[in-house]
């Protein structure tokens, strides 16, 4: 029965784990996403200067 309760425990662990990395990455991608239109932009004020 301690065996159940370990893998119980280690699928929860690994569960908190994944849904953590996955909210990581869904904020790194609207990190790039924010930081690709800012260069969009620039480059469209740089474009307009010359």
């Amino acid at each position: 029965m301690n065996e159940l309760g370990l893998v119980v425990v280690l699928v929860l662990a690994l569960w908190s784990i994944t849904k953590t990395l996955e909210k990581l990455a869904n904020r790194i991608m609207e990190k790039q996403e924010q930081q690709y239109e800012l260069l969009k932009e620039i480059k469209e004020l740089l474009n307009n200067e010359k």
